[in-house]
């Protein structure tokens, strides 16, 4: 092997360990029981994402801002998914 490969495994490594780093298992999957059975809490945080996107149509349209807007799908789009990924982070702790 050439020096240069051997320097590009050496910086790789390193780094694909940080990467795994998340995959350990130190406290299991955060999942939520629910009826007896686990459910992924990023599926609970979705659908609080789609019902927070819901909310905030009603209030766009109660007033009258809806109308104005340049794409309202990817508009609520981009709501529901801001909005799962606001309760995550609620939910993991990191906010």
């Amino acid at each position: 092997m050439t020096m240069a490969i051997r320097a590009a495994r050496a910086a790789l490594l390193p780094a694909l360990a940080l990467l795994v780093a998340g995959c350990s298992a130190s406290g299991g999957p955060p999942a939520v029981p629910i009826f007896g059975s686990f459910f992924p809490a990023w599926v609970i945080c979705a659908v609080g994402g789609v019902l927070v996107a819901i909310l905030l149509r009603a209030l766009l349209i109660a007033t009258r801002i809806d109308e104005h807007l340049p794409a309202p799908p990817l508009v609520y789009l981009c709501l529901a998914i801001s909005g799962g990924i606001g309760l995550w982070m609620l939910w993991s702790g990191v906010a």
